[in-house]
């Protein structure tokens, strides 16, 4: 091949990859726009203060607050080692039980806590599945309030044109270079080693153009993790007195385990 259809076919090609990447760019700009208008929405009707908690964090966040309400209510007492018990008199105890949380996620986390029966910490009540699906149930709930909340938080189409787009661009410039640059004499296993050169040169060209595009391209803004994020705390994590504050995070240091002569076989 002549180098001046090669050369015309490089230019070609970057041509349509940069209309390509001002497309995208200029439909980046409307989705952001969208999305901050949509989280505008919270403004005149705030979000459930635990799934204001969630948006801002992880889901698991919301046992914090609502362990906290169930300490106000005297559901549940706390230690200095930050494990959960059941209060005497309280939900679920005794003849004469107390009154239930009114709150969902407080309800499922006393559920949770009935049903382990034992000292539990916040962070081990994560590994709760019946606990697991009740918050995923009113997080679900709670973002159908919100139009695009889900979408925001999904997968991120655009991003994932534009890595495959430089990948194509990159693949397709080393096919060019490998084998359209080639003499056009080559017949036989030379002209099928050159073929996969050039498919193996594309192959890394376009991984490496992938890795560096996957740092380039701005990622999508959350405007609702944002909102929630410069919120206040939660209001029942703020009446705690700060004893029961300080108890509630207490974490218990894990113990650093060695390996001995015997657990490593022997080995030095």
């Amino acid at each position: 091949m002549s180098q001046h259809p090669l050369w015309a076919a490089v230019f070609e090609a970057a041509a349509v990859a940069l209309a390509c990447y001002a497309v995208l760019g200029a439909l980046w700009r409307l989705r952001d726009r969208a999305d901050r208008a949509a989280a505008a929405l919270l403004a005149p009707a705030p979000p459930d203060p635990y799934h204001a908690v969630a948006l801002a964090g992880r889901p698991e966040d919301i046992h914090r607050p609502a362990v906290a309400r169930l300490l106000l209510d005297g559901s549940v007492r706390i230690d200095e080692r930050g494990l959960l018990t059941l209060a005497p008199g309280g939900p679920h105890q005794g003849p004469e039980p107390g009154p239930a949380p009114v709150h969902p996620l407080p309800a499922a986390v006393l559920a949770a806590l009935v049903r382990r029966d034992r000292p539990t910490s916040v962070p081990d009540l994560s590994g709760d599945t019946a606990l697991r699906v009740a918050r995923g149930a009113f997080l679900a709930a709670e973002d159908a309030k919100y139009p695009r909340l889900a979408e925001v938080r999904d997968r991120d189409r655009l991003a994932d044109l534009a890595i495959l787009l430089i990948m194509a661009v990159v693949a397709w410039y080393s096919f060019q270079l490998v084998v359209l640059s080639r003499p056009d004499t080559l017949r036989g296993i030379v002209l099928m080693g050159t073929f996969v050169l050039a498919v193996a040169v594309g192959c890394c060209g376009a991984l490496l153009a992938a890795m560096v595009m996957v740092r380039v391209w701005p990622k999508r803004r959350d405007p609702f993790r944002a909102y929630c994020a410069a919120l206040p705390p939660h209001p029942d994590v703020v009446a705690l007195d700060p004893e029961l504050l300080a108890r509630l995070d207490h974490r218990e240091p894990r113990p650093v385990e060695y390996d001995t002569w015997v657990d490593s076989g022997g080995a030095f």
